[in-house]
């Protein structure tokens, strides 16, 4: 018998901070993390294009990805760890919304689209045009890997994939999510740190969740707010799940206030390094003792147990 591969699976939902998460896994894993998505953003990656692009690749020990979807298939002498990070479903699409107003136009129809017309015109349009994107799109990817509109059957279903993901919770609380996953993946992969630097977050952002959701409905207005709102319901019964199954989990590890204190310190000194080394010469500095490090401690964080 040969040693366990272990590859952890980031399913990045879009807008749900997986930017941040990534970049804190590929600083961790260097050249043993690969991004593998589709060449279309509307395709989706097989099991069968997994498998072969693991075998393919037998130094990657952690793959990111907006198009595979879970469950993840089963391959001999391969484990694979699973992250699904999921968000409240309205301020997930208000941040879509967003996102869309200030990337460059691409190949996704919604982005010229959302230059052009007002937050409510735009989720307007994608009630009637793309139900998908507005409709339970959260656990329609979890349970049907974006294919139809999903049902109490599917949310049922997705309720109880949750609980076999190595790491599960919600953007709202992605500290905790963090804490979570280092005290999971740690016996796999020792020195894993995700103190993290926020990325792609929106500018302007508000603080809270419930400021974040009234401007929404003010934009919206009160009957598309409520349409939204309803369309989006076993949505946020999904994400409740996953906070639930979180709780639980930091329930279940001991000291996890202590372990959140921790984390949160590592989280202060990261962000603080990372901002005095947006200066040139820091940023010279920090290239040059990341390539040292490297040289002294030889290839990136690697699996370590059979």
């Amino acid at each position: 018998m040969g040693e366990m591969r272990h590859v952890i699976i980031h399913y990045h939902i879009f807008k749900n901070a997986g930017s941040t998460l990534a970049a804190a896994l590929e600083r961790n894993f260097g050249n043993c993390f690969a991004y593998f998505d589709a060449p279309r953003y509307d395709k989706r990656i097989q099991p069968t294009d997994l498998i072969a692009f693991v075998e393919a690749n037998p130094h990657v020990a952690v793959i990111s990805s907006h198009h595979l979807r879970p469950p993840a298939p089963e391959l001999e002498g391969v484990q694979f760890k699973e992250i699904l990070i999921l968000r409240n479903p309205l301020d997930r699409l208000r941040s879509m919304y967003e996102f869309y107003r200030r990337t460059a136009v691409n190949q996704d129809p919604l982005t010229l689209i959302a230059k052009k017309v007002p937050m409510a015109q735009f989720f307007e349009h994608l009630l009637h045009e793309f139900p998908n994107m507005v409709t339970n799109a959260q656990l329609n990817l979890v349970a049907n890997g974006g294919g139809r509109i999903p049902d109490q059957e599917d949310a049922r279903r997705a309720a109880s994939m949750l609980k076999r993901m190595t790491v599960v919770g919600v953007a709202e609380m992605f500290d905790e999510c963090a804490v979570a996953a280092e005290y999971s993946l740690r016996p796999f992969f020792p020195h894993l740190d995700l103190s993290y630097r926020l990325e792609n977050v929106s500018p302007g952002r508000l603080n809270t969740l419930q400021s974040r959701l009234q401007q929404f409905a003010s934009k919206c207005g009160d009957g598309l707010y409520r349409r939204i709102e309803q369309a989006n319901q076993l949505d946020a019964e999904l994400v409740d799940a996953a906070a639930s199954e979180l709780g639980h989990r930091l329930d279940g590890m001991g000291f996890a206030q202590v372990h959140r204190r921790e984390f949160s310190t590592r989280v202060t000194g990261r962000q603080s390094f990372d901002a005095g080394c947006k200066r040139p010469l820091l940023q010279r500095v920090r290239k040059g003792a990341a390539r040292l490090l490297s040289s002294l401690q030889g290839s990136p964080i690697h699996s370590e147990h059979a």
